[in-house]
């Protein structure tokens, strides 16, 4: 299954450049590493992926379940991370539907609104 048109030429990201514009969001979601299961702050919100605060030092490329609101638990890698939150890049992206009643529900400021 074809991404994009043949006929069009794909997107070219720049190192540093991000995919889609990240909402900023607060909302509680359930966070489960190997065996341990706690609740996480997410602070910004993509399709792709998400930040995450509340949780301790997490090593790059490990694998996490996240169960955001309303949502099954889903499979995301760490994408980079510190001793204060990480970044998490989602297995499978999130729904547009899905992605936008989070971003309506749990968004902050104008781009919250822009989203939705």
């Amino acid at each position: 299954m074809a991404l994009h048109d043949p006929g069009e030429i794909p997107p070219v990201f720049h190192p540093g450049e991000r995919r889609y514009q990240r909402e900023q969001v607060e909302m509680m979601a359930r966070f489960r590493r190997d065996l341990a299961s706690s609740t996480v702050m997410l602070k910004d919100l993509t399709p792709f992926g998400a930040r995450i605060e509340g949780i301790g030092q997490l090593q790059t490329d490990e694998a996490v379940s996240l169960a955001l609101p309303g949502c099954r638990p889903a499979i995301a890698f760490v994408a980079w991370a510190n001793e204060h939150c990480a970044g998490l890049e989602f297995a499978e992206p999130l729904e547009n539907g899905v992605f936008t009643e989070l971003v309506t529900r749990y968004g902050l400021g104008r781009d919250s609104a822009a989203a939705a």
